[in-house]
């Protein structure tokens, strides 16, 4: 299994204030069958 936090940001628009809010998206794989899980989060933890 490979994980990392992925090189780019994405960004979300927050409904009630409008600001542009960066998400981190941590993605990991299982490389021979080539499956992978990747979720948001608005801040990046140090641990999962």
């Amino acid at each position: 299994m490979e994980v990392d936090w992925s090189g780019d940001k994405l960004s979300i628009k927050d409904r009630n204030t409008g600001e542009k809010l960066p998400i981190y998206v941590f993605v990991a794989t299982l490389p021979y069958s080539q499956l992978f899980y990747a979720e948001g989060f608005i801040i990046m933890p140090l641990l999962l």
